[in-house]
């Protein structure tokens, strides 16, 4: 045998040996990995939905972040807070589990659970992906104001309208009839208002700050759907390859070893 062949059969030795060990690691310790992530991700999000629903856990949760000296920026989401607590120091994959978090308590069925809804969409990259054809820096406040005055425009809550107190009042140098409300959140679920305000600059700015959150909560809306037509498009792909993946005329003979397919004594192999 020529010094050549020992050394081809040496490297095909090698990596047959690096291609099962792939394999051995996918079906196991990565797929372990996964389904320990996601069993951590669930209880993340779990906690997540309690606190949005209930402000005396919001309250307690945040009154154990002050206890534990744990700072956070006043911009800082729930889901974040939570995420960060869990996965300190994780960076970036913080902020990605946290987009994640969100727009699944949003976008899921209620009874749907959080793993299940991820893994429908085809993963956490696919939740999180979620388009920006419309983002700040191309947008101005302007443009945010008046995206929130068209979708609050027909806005009705039964409970929300009111004879106006005296300290709620339109102001009359404003060209829109809109006024700035304080709640007070209490804890048996009610909320009482408790002062108002007609400055121009401060409903221009929550106008600003609705119409950005109304922006993104339609463009995640949008991502869902996206996502969910991604993951059914890639379900019918792989049923139709797979199908075809091995086509071997009548004559031939077939047969499996090392990993990967014989056919008339050549190899094929096939790479994830």
């Amino acid at each position: 045998m020529s010094v050549q062949n020992d050394l081809k059969n040496n490297i095909q030795k090698r990596l047959d040996a690096m291609h099962a060990a792939r394999v051995t690691w996918e079906e196991g310790t990565l797929r372990a990995a996964n389904e320990e992530l996601y069993a951590i991700l669930e209880g993340v999000y779990a906690l997540y939905a309690e606190l949005k629903a209930e402000v005396g856990k919001r309250r307690a949760f945040t009154a154990l972040l002050t206890d534990l000296e744990i700072k956070t920026q006043a911009n800082t989401s729930l889901a974040l807070k939570v995420v960060r607590y869990v996965f300190a120091g994780q960076g970036r994959r913080e902020v990605a589990y946290s987009s994640v978090i969100s727009i699944a308590h949003d976008m899921k069925g209620p009874e749907q659970s959080f793993t299940s809804y991820v893994q429908e969409c085809g993963g956490i990259e696919e939740v999180r992906r979620v388009p920006k054809s419309t983002k700040s820096a191309t947008m101005s406040k302007e443009d945010f104001k008046k995206l929130a005055l068209e979708g609050l425009q027909e806005v009705q809550v039964g409970v929300s309208t009111f004879d106006l107190p005296t300290f709620i009042q339109p102001n009359t140098d404003y060209e829109e009839d809109y006024a700035v409300a304080l709640v007070r959140c209490n804890d048996n679920g009610t909320g009482t208002i408790v002062y108002g305000c007609n400055e121009a600059g401060i409903i221009d700015a929550v106008l600003v700050s609705s119409g950005k959150d109304l922006d993104e909560r339609a463009q995640e809306s949008l991502a869902k759907l996206d996502a969910g037509d991604l993951a059914t498009k890639r379900a019918r792909d792989v049923r139709e390859f797979a199908s075809k993946m091995i086509r071997v005329g009548s004559g031939a003979q077939v047969s499996v070893s090392g990993g990967g397919v014989r056919t008339n004594g050549a190899a094929t192999h096939t790479y994830g």
